[in-house]
């Protein structure tokens, strides 16, 4: 294995772990919203996508198949967190919109879920997190906007 080879197997391998510990974490510290995909959906709206959506967007987005993304959809909109406007033909899509008590519910997760996060890297430096961060948003973005994707 190259030296490369290694660094991205490294990379991809704690990525995946801390994604999951990560996940685990986020579906324990409440019930609202339940899911860690739950909490996906919630956070597309409110980080990287504010503007309604379709189910077949949302899916395209998280590359899931559409019949999960809409049962995660069904339950949030079950809740409150978002509503779903019926397509209006056959040709057209049902758009997504998330509700205020949408945006509220996310916001509450984060709060919840920020101080022990934050305990979680207190010894990291900051500098070294934010270039963490940009690398993999940069990885992120690649990746989103792949030809074959």
């Amino acid at each position: 294995m190259t030296d490369m080879e290694e660094t991205l197997l490294g990379l991809f391998t704690e990525v995946a772990i801390i994604e999951h510990l990560a996940r685990t974490r986020i579906e324990r510290t409440s019930d609202h919203p339940a899911s860690a995909g739950e909490f996906g959906i919630l956070n597309y709206f409110n980080r990287t996508h504010p503007d309604p959506d379709t189910i077949g967007g949302i899916a395209w987005a998280f590359q899931e198949d559409e019949g999960h993304t809409a049962s995660k959809i069904a339950s949030l909109e079950a809740k409150g967190y978002v509503t779903v406007t019926p397509p209006l033909s056959r040709e057209s899509n049902a758009v997504v919109f998330v509700t205020e008590a949408g945006r509220e519910a996310q916001e509450e997760k984060i709060q919840s879920m920020a101080p022990e996060f934050e305990q979680l890297v207190a010894e990291i430096p900051s500098a070294d997190l934010a270039t963490t961060v940009r690398t993999l948003r940069e990885i992120r973005l690649t990746l989103d906007h792949l030809p074959d994707r």
